[in-house]
């Protein structure tokens, strides 16, 4: 699966507001017009975690790629 590089992931999430959990950030996401790169990778976000920043999201995003 390709992931979005951190330009393409900041854009798609400029309208979060923190702390969120992985059904938000998929729907700003999406409501920003993030395609598969952008909605997939958060998809696979655990459902059960917290995030407070965009650096928790990369990071996270970062692990499911290593592991």
């Amino acid at each position: 699966m390709t992931h979005p590089d951190r330009e393409t992931l900041a854009r798609h999430l400029a309208d979060v507001d923190y702390p969120c959990g992985r059904e938000e950030l998929l729907r700003r996401a999406a409501a920003a017009g993030g395609g598969d790169n952008v909605l997939g990778p958060l998809g696979n976000l655990p459902a059960d975690v917290g995030f407070t920043c965009e650096d928790d999201v990369w990071n996270a995003m970062a692990q499911s790629r290593a592991g």
